[in-house]
């Protein structure tokens, strides 16, 4: 049957009709569900003022999903479904930021911020003020919550995210765009309704923190699996960012709190409070207990408050922001190498109770160490509930006069295990009782020998020792195995089926499925995690054996130096005293361990397995002014915490270290340098302050994008 020409083309062309049609109204539904997805992300995140349920929000996103599933065309990169995406990388590209990320000068006392007020009002009479509307006389404040978590930034293009990186040194830090993505804080595209406010390209700083429920939740899950826990909410948030899969980051309870516009943002706005509600309106989250105080005195009083109250929080609170609010005067201001001239941090000290001794136990460490710790009557501290605290060693017990019985003063800053700090003897009921120096190892029976302030067990088949030595060789700054933790290597070697680190690479599926907590996929999870850590480097392998005094650094000195474990292992003590930064005593503790016969039958049994005994060579980048120079740093740094400093140097190729020696080319003196200085100036050393030291980088760095 023969069908008109014309009539095809008709055919072809309402077919064709319809198809757009269908694809106009599609695209419609599946905006409008991003639409109220982002609306209710706000509500929820931002104003923290839920209107729906969250089934009802469920719902939504599975809508969304089925309908980009069934139209993938469709798919955009500001879609709420593609905030977990992309494959796990081996490493973060450096980010260059545009506009420094500088650091803010501290004080702990109410003089000093007074000071602070004085020292502005100095400056500004200096400058011309015909630009500035106001008075100096009459300088407004915002004080805000100083969190305790990482800085970033955030760049938006036309509403759009586009790009995310931490602080790193303030001038470059790591691209972690992918990870930043999974933080539901953060808008893919702005909220703001009326786009005519949204410039085209926009910077966006802030904090990613872990709040204190979520930290507990995780510890807790991380405790149940056998993996180490976090320190604190600020280390596991900086962990989480640097995690190389997103889909592990996203499963982290990170929060975001904005505080600030980096590039293009300020020249719309007269005041920082102004900027705040602004960030607020493109839909980001900004801490609700921000202040406009009339006055430095106002300011003080309001950080003041806080210092106690800040424990009923949900999240950590190192201190208080304070920050000129006009941005004129701010920009009059300007700032230094270091920091902005118009803002100070007011730091709490750190947080201290006061709670019980009901015990006090003994700890045998992976080099035989015998470390007394406090077991506690359980009080809340710093978003943790702590109920051990480390007495260090038996001397400090004996110094402090501490017994079981004990009202004490515990304070915890930064690690997990706080310390004791004070005895309250006036709380004394006469029933507390002295503890006894024990002369036998606790976990073995085996002698102790005291070795200056330590006891130390030397029988090296204590089984204390072992587990001890297997979860550090396990651990993330040594050979990194993922799945095994604590929980897992004492079931493991009380089952006796490993006796020692090596014995991890020989464990079969039979051997792990009927462990606790084990099924079949987490096995073998764990074989793929084993099977992977062989190849790491030789620097993790050295900083994993558990020499003593090896840490990670000293592990990638002697990696580099030597090259190969068989090199290390052979090399005699002299040849190891003469390496920088490897001093007598870490030379002695090096021929010792590799000159034992059971040290030696463990590491066979790792060069069996295939565990990699070489070190690698990849490019450094490095300059040739301060490659293989050698620093000191001392006194107060304003611009950089001391590993930044130190970070920067390594990465350069220079080598840090602790002491002024002849052989040190540069100490980089910061406030209060003491005899460091001193010394360095008899020696003739080269002594630079922080913007000298910035100079030399800025004009040495390869940077590279």
């Amino acid at each position: 049957m023969h069908i008109p020409a014309f009539r095809l083309k008709v055919s072809v062309f309402f077919r064709l009709r319809t198809r757009i049609n269908v694809n106009k109204n599609v695209i419609e539904k599946i905006e409008n569900l991003r639409a109220k997805i982002r609306y209710h992300d706000g509500k929820y995140y931002v104003d923290n003022m839920p209107e729906i349920e969250d089934y009802e929000y469920d719902q939504l996103m599975i809508e969304l999903r089925n309908l980009e599933s069934s139209y993938p065309q469709f798919i955009t990169p500001d879609s709420p479904t593609q905030r977990v995406g992309g494959e796990p990388v081996s490493e973060f590209a450096p980010f260059e930021h545009r506009i420094p990320m500088l650091s803010i000068e501290n004080t702990y006392s109410d003089e000093e911020l007074r000071e602070f007020d004085k020292r502005i009002r100095r400056m500004l009479k200096d400058v011309s003020l015909n630009d500035v509307v106001g008075q100096v006389d009459d300088i407004e404040y915002v004080v805000e919550h100083k969190i305790d978590g990482v800085a970033i930034t955030l760049w938006y293009e036309n509403g759009v995210f586009t790009r995310g990186a931490t602080r790193g040194n303030g001038f470059r830090g790591d691209n972690v765009t992918t990870n930043l993505r999974t933080v539901k804080d953060i808008p893919l595209r702005f909220l703001c309704a009326n786009h005519t406010r949204i410039p085209p390209e926009i910077e966006i700083r802030g904090e990613i923190y872990m709040p204190n429920k979520g930290f507990q939740m995780l510890n807790q899950r991380r405790e149940e699996a056998g993996e180490p826990q976090f320190a604190n909410p600020r280390n596991a948030a900086a962990g989480s960012l640097k995690l190389l899969d997103p889909h592990t980051t996203a499963k982290r309870p990170l929060r975001l709190f904005a505080y600030a516009f980096g590039y293009g943002g300020n020249g719309k706005y007269t005041s920082h409070i102004e900027c705040l509600e602004a960030i607020k309106e493109f839909g980001f989250p900004v801490n609700p207990h921000y202040k406009l105080c009339k006055n430095i005195d106002e300011a003080v009083s309001y950080c003041n408050s806080w210092e106690t109250k800040r424990s009923n929080l949900d999240y950590q609170v190192d201190g208080m922001v304070i920050k000129i609010n006009s941005l004129a005067l701010h920009n009059k201001l300007g700032s230094t190498s270091k920091a902005p001239r118009g803002v100070m941090s007011y730091k709490y000290h750190p947080e201290e109770t006061t709670t019980k001794i009901e015990a006090i136990t003994v700890q045998v460490g992976k080099t035989g160490t015998l470390t007394p710790v406090a077991e506690l009557s359980p009080v809340p501290l710093s978003g943790t509930t702590v109920s051990r605290a480390t007495l260090h060693n038996f001397d400090e017990i004996e110094r402090k006069d501490i017994r079981v019985g004990d009202y004490v003063v515990v304070r915890k800053a930064g690690e997990i295990i706080p310390q004791v700090v004070k005895v309250m003897k006036e709380k004394r009921t006469g029933n507390e009782k002295r503890f006894g120096v024990p002369e036998r190892c606790p976990a073995c029976g085996g002698d102790v020998t005291k070795e200056e302030v330590y006891l130390r067990c030397y029988n090296p088949l204590c089984t204390a020792q072992a587990k001890r030595r297997i979860i550090y060789f396990a651990s993330r700054n040594a050979m990194d195995i993922e799945g095994i933790g604590p929980a897992l290597i004492e079931q493991l070697v009380d089952k006796k089926v490993i006796k020692d680190y090596a014995d991890i690479y020989s464990l079969k599926f039979d051997d792990l499925v009927p462990l606790e907590r084990m099924g079949k996929k987490s096995a073998q999870n764990l074989l793929n995690a084993i099977e992977e850590s062989k190849a790491r480097d030789l620097h993790c392998l050295i900083c994993a054996l558990g020499i003593q005094n090896i840490g990670t650094h000293a592990a990638e000195v002697l990696s580099k130096h030597f090259g190969t474990l068989d090199k290390l292992m052979n090399a005699p003590v002299e040849e190891l005293e003469e390496i920088f930064e490897i001093g007598s005593i870490t030379a002695k503790s090096i021929v010792d361990f590799f000159s034992n016969s059971h040290t030696q039958d463990v590491i066979n049994k790792l060069k069996a397995a295939g565990v990699n005994v070489n070190a690698s060579h990849k490019e450094t980048n490095t300059v040739s002014d301060i490659s293989g120079k050698s620093f000191v740093v001392t006194g107060t740094l304003n611009g950089y915490t001391r590993k930044e400093i130190e970070d920067i140097i390594k990465n350069l190729g220079g080598r840090v270290s602790s002491t002024v020696s002849g052989r040190t080319d540069f100490l980089i003196a910061g406030e209060s340098p003491g005899s460091k200085l001193e010394k360095a100036e008899k020696l003739g050393t080269t002594i630079l302050n922080e913007e000298e030291f910035e100079k030399l980088v800025k004009e040495k760095l390869k940077w590279k994008n």
